[in-house]
């Protein structure tokens, strides 16, 4: 079964196999959820190594806690609870130095480009910009912005994931965007000055 096409039914089927003793079940639904879950966490922790262990964290923990589902949300906002208390804790626990937005774009020069063709890589750019401005917000900010421009969430879903109030995840996101305009104009004010 394709992830792309697993709805909340099909979750809902393999959750009840993963209970019924079907272990195997439990890889479509990390499958399923896996990449949301890593930008969500990475959106915190703005650290690659640190969000895929939060995101493993968070799927052993909904694993041992998934008799405790009792379908009244969507299975995705309960997972994605998990998530986003995982990587909070993970992130207070650890207490990452800053990375330097010149360390960001060295390790980002080091990794390898995806096939060498300019829509690739004007993409990659984008996202390089996005992820720099995105180190401007703090992390209720980089939390709303995420779920909801991100991976779309509509702001009901996004209060039942943080558990703020639908006007401060208005305030947040408000306060969030402008916070990244602000940043990404800075980015390309500079990253035009070092073409010239």
């Amino acid at each position: 079964m394709s992830k792309a096409v697993m709805s909340e039914p099909d979750i809902n089927i393999q959750i009840r196999k993963v209970l019924a003793g079907e272990v195997a079940a439990y890889s479509s639904i990390v499958s399923r959820y896996k990449d949301l879950s890593l930008t969500l966490a990475y959106n915190i922790l703005l650290n690659h190594e640190d969000a895929e262990e939060a995101v493993q964290d968070a799927f052993v923990k909904a694993y041992l806690k998934l008799s405790t589902f009792k379908g009244d949300a969507k299975f995705s906002t309960w997972l994605y609870r998990i998530v986003l208390t995982t990587a909070i804790n993970k992130g207070k626990k650890k207490k990452l130095p800053l990375v330097t937005i010149e360390e960001q774009l060295h390790e980002e020069a080091l990794s390898p480009q995806l096939d060498g063709q300019l829509a690739s890589y004007m993409l990659s750019e984008q996202k390089k910009f996005i992820q720099q401005a995105m180190l401007a917000l703090n992390e209720d900010e980089r939390v709303c912005i995420t779920l909801f421009y991100l991976q779309e969430f509509s702001v009901s879903e996004v209060e039942a994931l943080t558990h703020y109030s639908a006007s401060n995840i208005k305030v947040l996101l408000h306060r969030g965007r402008k916070k990244l305009l602000a940043s990404l104009q800075q980015i390309l004010k500079k990253d035009v000055h070092s073409l010239i």
